[in-house]
C-alpha cells in the first residue's frame, strides 16, 4: 500500500495544481481540498516508511507531530500551516463562502510537491 499511497498523493497534489488559478471558485476550493488530502497522504506515507504502519486520521497537526516523533524530516511551512491545511478537508467542500487564499493554497502545493520528490 505505500508507493501506492504516495502515488495517490500525488495525484492529489497533481491535479490541485491544474484547478488552483481556476477563475471558478469551486474548482479552486477543489484544489485546496486535494492539497490536503495530497499533504495527509504524504504524511501518512512517510510515517509508514518508518513505522510500517499507517497511521489513521486527518488532523495534519496531530500526523506531523506522529511524523517527527518517528524522526520524520517534515517541511518547516507544513509544520507551520498544519491546522489550516486540516481546516481545508471540511471548509473547501462544505463551506463555498470559505476565503482560501489562492497563494496560500498554491504555495503548499509546490511545498508538498518538492516533499513528494524527495522521498522517492
Amino acid at each position: 500500500m505505500g508507493n501506492t499511497l504516495l502515488s495517490i498523493a500525488k495525484a492529489d497534489i497533481k491535479t490541485a495544481k491544474n484547478l488552483v488559478n481556476s477563475d471558478d471558485k469551486y474548482q479552486k476550493h477543489q484544489a485546496t481540498y486535494l492539497t490536503q488530502q495530497g499533504v495527509e497522504k504524504t504524511l501518512k506515507y512517510a510515517i509508514s516508511l518508518k513505522t510500517g504502519g499507517q497511521p489513521w486520521g486527518h488532523d495534519i497537526t496531530k500526523l506531523v507531530i506522529l511524523a517527527q516523533q518517528n524522526g520524520v524530516d517534515v517541511p518547516d511551512f507544513i509544520c507551520k500551516k498544519a491546522k489550516m491545511i486540516t481546516s481545508w478537508e471540511v471548509v473547501s467542500r462544505y463551506y463555498p463562502t470559505s476565503v482560501i487564499r489562492r497563494d496560500t493554497i498554491a504555495h503548499v502545493i509546490r511545498v508538498a510537491d518538492e516533499w513528494q520528490k524527495k522521498l522517492k
